[in-house]
Formats: structure tokens, sequence, C-alpha cells
């Protein structure tokens, strides 16, 4: 990697990681404030493109970016294939924002809800802002949400019971596969951290390798359950509708 605008690690919930972490939230509820102010049946699925589209744009150029950065092709492919958690869930997003797939939606939301919130939290990243090395991974990252939260909001998409276990067992399966990826690149691959917990200071790695996995499997299913919560209440107050007095 370059040296320009890299620091040892970035301070987590500075000003620029804050800045990053509130539009999180308001950039799908402005638009989600757009397409409820249209009359229009075509609105939400065109806003919905138009973001994918975005999204897509972005991860390109950080994918371009980090090749720019990497020492030689081997280091790029070690690293910077577009193949850890996070960016699986952001196409699986961009999928659910195109062709209105559930289970593009599914993975996308309940892997964002988890690994990416992670993410968001304790960024695994040397680039400080403005480097476009912190706002694309900020960019990448924060559009798993942006899909899910737009697509739950103004496309009326949402999770079942059965996908929350259905995308767990896909997500372990790919783990499975880029268990096996790691082991053909050799070096320094590590996706979905399977061979070595992150550099950054996450809670969720706390055990030493390679027990910290199974602590994972744990913790993910914890967080598929609060992640379905808001809807499996839904459904529970739903079912019981408004009591109706008797004379």
């Amino acid at each position: 990697m370059t040296a320009s605008a890299i620091v040892e690690h970035i301070p987590y919930f500075n000003a620029p990681h804050a800045v990053a972490l509130v539009l999180t939230l308001l950039v799908p509820v402005a638009l989600w404030l757009l397409v409820k102010s249209k009359e229009s049946d075509n609105w939400p699925r065109t806003v919905g493109w138009v973001l994918a589209g975005l999204l897509l744009f972005n991860e390109i150029a950080y994918r371009i970016f980090h090749f720019t950065e990497a020492d030689g092709i081997k280091e790029f492919l070690d690293l910077s294939l577009p193949i850890h958690i996070c960016p699986l869930a952001l196409f699986a997003g961009l999928i659910a924002l195109w062709r209105r797939s559930q289970v593009g939606y599914e993975f996308a939301y309940f892997v964002g809800f988890t690994g990416t919130v992670n993410a968001l939290l304790t960024p695994d990243i040397v680039w400080s802002f403005p480097s476009y090395g912190f706002v694309g991974y900020f960019t990448s990252h924060c559009g798993v949400l942006w899909a899910v939260l737009y697509a739950t909001w103004a496309l009326k998409m949402r999770p079942t019971w059965r996908s929350l276990w259905r995308t767990f067992l896909l997500l372990n399966a790919i783990a499975v596969v880029l268990g096996l990826v790691n082991l053909a690149l050799g070096g320094q691959a590590n996706y979905a951290f399977l061979c070595h917990a992150p550099e950054a200071d996450t809670p969720f790695f706390f055990a030493p390798w390679p027990w910290y996995i199974p602590v994972l499997e744990v913790v993910a299913l914890g967080m598929f359950f609060l992640a379905y919560l808001p809807f499996w209440l839904s459904d529970r107050l739903a079912s019981q509708g408004p009591e109706v007095e008797s004379d």
C-alpha cells in the first residue's frame, strides 16, 4: 500500500466516523420520504434502481482503489477481492433493489444487521477521511443497510421466520467456500476472517482462533433473532387485532 493518507488505524467515533454512522440511517429515511411524497407507483422502483446503480459504481471504484494501493496482484487477490461477507451482502442487496429478489433481500437484511453493523461500528481500515479508502469503505458498508432499509420501507419487502434459518445455512455454506478460497490463495488470504481475527478491536472476536468461529456462529444466530424481532412483534400485534366490545 502507498503511504499517502494512511494512518496506523482510524480512531473510532471521531467526527468523520460519527457522520458516516448518522448517514447510515438518514439516507434511507430521506429516500423513503422522497418516494412517499410522490403519487406514483414507479418512484419506489426507480429510486431503488438509481440507488443500486450508485452503490455498484462505488463498489467497482473501491476495488479499483484497492488494486492501485496493493503491493502487486497477489496482495490484491489475498486481501481485496469483493468476497468478504459484507460485499456479498451488498451484492445481494443490489439484486433485491434491481429485481426485488426475496433471497437477495433476506441475505442482505440478516447479514446487514449483524456483520455489517459490526463493521460500521468497528471499521477495519487504515485510511482516514478524506481518503477515498475511507469514503469507499463506508459507502460500501452503509450501502448494505441503505439497500435493506429502503427495500423494507419503500418496496415493502420483509424477512420471514423461515428466511432466518435459510440465511443462516446459506451463510455457513458460503463460509465453507471462502475457507477453501483462503486455502487455495494461501499467503495473507483471510476472507470472512476464518484464518485470524481482524485487526480492528471488535468485541465479537474475543476468543482465540479457531474458537472465535463457533462463538461467532452463536452470536450471529442471536443477532438474526434480534433482527427478526420487530417483524415477529408486528405479526403478533396484527394477529391479535383490535378488541371489540360487546353489549
